[in-house]
């Protein structure tokens, strides 16, 4: 599960008194010549004392702010999980052995709590799948004022930084005449210093004065059910902003969830069965694009996972994620909830098969990779990956747009506009060749140029996986085929082929399709698409 901190005891510590328990009553035996039937007398109540702490030493607290783990003997520190740190909790209650609170804290940090080893068992229990139910509730009925609240911490924000924009135009225009040079860096003096300190001390008093009156009316004005056009606006505005909404703990920061017709799923054993009544052993987890949400893998009615549901046996659930995150920060999360999905899946799970749209596709070649790496038990299961309009080798808009930003910081008098094009996310830069790992974006400036320095990740091993390339050219080799593609990514890229060998990735040639006349949004809901995706996944 990657790093996991485990809540019980340190299992090295009761080995080591048991080696010496043994070694001693070795000694005793063989120096002092005393008999094994009475070493195995006197020996019965410390051994019955180690049973006690090995089994019995834990005690949980449940608290309204926190959970904390207590330890009869020193050598255990406390150890507490503040329940607003917590992203999602997960409870496996399968068999006497296999019963676990998973917890998913918002730093990434895996914690697992075995409650085999909990005493009172039973209340941990309850108390881990109330837990796990309220989270799912909160995001169900999201406030009104929840949202009001994040787009006016937005508006703030945006005001804040066109101040800065302005003030540096400001100070560059006004410098000695010159074209070429460094911008100036430094703020304006002056008069025109102040005016423009007085703008951000009041904007931020404003801001201030905002989130207070809504934490102050949020008692009062109940919750209200998301609409698919909040949902679309969520997640857009997380496509474009999501990384800067989550470093700044915005509220209309999505954090990512499995989710089914919009709803998350409760990760325990008892509500999955309870949700899912036509629950299989055969799961299909459809992963969305850049900009996008679950709910908008149904279109103008038509929803592959739905019909594959339906024809093909299959149990379809949707990941739900911030789509403006790095794609390998999203990669490694989507890695642990699958773990998570498959511990608390209450069929045995025959056959897993991932499909990915556009930037999906990446987040899942991410998710094998991490899952790979912390060795992760769902790789066994997974049989077929499948990519719809993938772009394996980037997308050639952000690279234009990246251009941009290089063209626009060539002097002090554009250098102020290219910050405009800084806003876009994390998740839309990695697009420029395809990051998936951390190695491929980290130390290095995001927004300078620079060619495609990225190492081979080959596709997953023993998993078939299948590439999907649309264009809106009507035949093969015209204008629109061989340079725009599915107007947001070439078919080159979407077929995983590149001019370097050592990055291209193996796609057998009976596992390549190319729809022509299609767009890049049509391959969710192109007859011909779905016909060929229901073949490869009858074979």
């Amino acid at each position: 599960m990657g790093e996991m901190k485990h809540f019980e005891p340190h299992w090295k510590i009761y080995w080591a008194v048991l080696t010496a328990f043994f070694f001693i009553s070795g000694v005793a035996h063989f120096m002092a010549g005393i008999s094994i039937k009475n070493l195995a007398v006197f020996s019965f109540l410390p051994a019955v004392l180690i049973g006690y702490f090995i089994f019995n030493q834990n005690r949980l607290e449940i608290r309204s702010d926190a959970i904390v783990q207590s330890f009869l003997l020193p050598l255990h520190p406390r150890k507490i999980i503040r329940i607003a740190q917590i992203e999602w909790v997960a409870l496996e209650t399968r068999g006497f052995l296999r019963r676990n609170a998973i917890i998913k804290l918002k730093n990434g940090e895996l914690v697992k709590i075995p409650l085999a080893l909990l005493s009172p068992n039973r209340e941990a229990k309850d108390y881990f799948c109330k837990l796990s139910g309220q989270m799912m509730q909160q995001d169900i009925n999201r406030s009104k004022l929840h949202d009001l609240h994040g787009f006016s911490r937005l508006a703030i924000d945006a005001t804040l930084g066109l101040t800065d924009l302005v003030e540096a135009m400001h100070k560059n225009i006004a410098r000695i005449p010159g074209i070429s040079g460094p911008p100036e860096q430094h703020r304006t003096t002056g008069v025109t210093g102040w005016v423009y300190r007085s703008i951000r001390t009041i904007t931020g008093l404003v801001g201030g004065g905002i989130d207070a009156g809504l934490s102050q009316l949020s008692p009062l004005l109940g919750e209200g059910r998301p609409s698919f056009e909040r949902e679309a606006v969520l997640a857009a505005l997380n496509g474009v902003l999501g990384d800067y909404m989550a470093a700044t703990r915005n509220p209309l920061a999505i954090s990512m969830r499995m989710r089914r017709e919009g709803r998350p799923l409760e990760l325990t054993t008892q509500a999955m069965t309870e949700s899912i009544p036509a629950l299989t052993g055969k799961v299909l987890v459809m992963v969305h694009g850049l900009c996008m949400s679950d709910l908008q893998w149904n279109r103008q009615g038509h929803d592959h996972g739905a019909l594959l549901a339906r024809e093909r046996g299959y149990t379809p659930v949707y990941l739900y994620y911030n789509s403006g995150l790095h794609i390998s920060t999203n990669g490694r999360g989507f890695a642990d909830l699958i773990e998570v999905l498959l511990k608390i899946w209450s069929l045995p799970v025959k056959e897993l098969v991932i499909m990915g749209h556009s930037m999906g596709g990446l987040v899942s070649r991410s998710a094998c990779y991490y899952g790979e790496i912390a060795g992760h038990g769902w790789l066994r299961k997974l049989r077929k990956l499948v990519f719809l309009g993938t772009p394996h080798h980037g997308a050639p808009l952000e690279r234009g747009g990246n251009w941009v930003d290089v063209i626009l910081g060539k002097t002090p008098y554009t250098e102020p506009l290219a910050r405009i094009g800084k806003i876009r996310s994390a998740g839309i830069t990695d697009l420029r060749f395809g990051y998936i790992i951390d190695d491929h974006w980290q130390g290095r400036d995001r927004f300078a140029h620079s060619s495609d320095i990225r190492r081979p990740v080959p596709l997953p091993k023993d998993v078939l996986c299948f590439a999907m390339a649309a264009t809106t050219g009507k035949t093969v080799g015209d204008v629109r085929d061989r340079f725009l593609g599915d107007g947001l990514v070439q078919v080159g890229s979407a077929l995983g082929k590149h001019e370097k060998p050592s990055l291209t990735l193996s796609f057998p040639e009976k596992r390549q399709w190319v729809g022509y006349g299609i767009n890049h949004m049509e391959l969710l809901n192109h007859p011909d698409v779905y016909q060929q995706i229901r073949r490869w996944l009858a074979d």
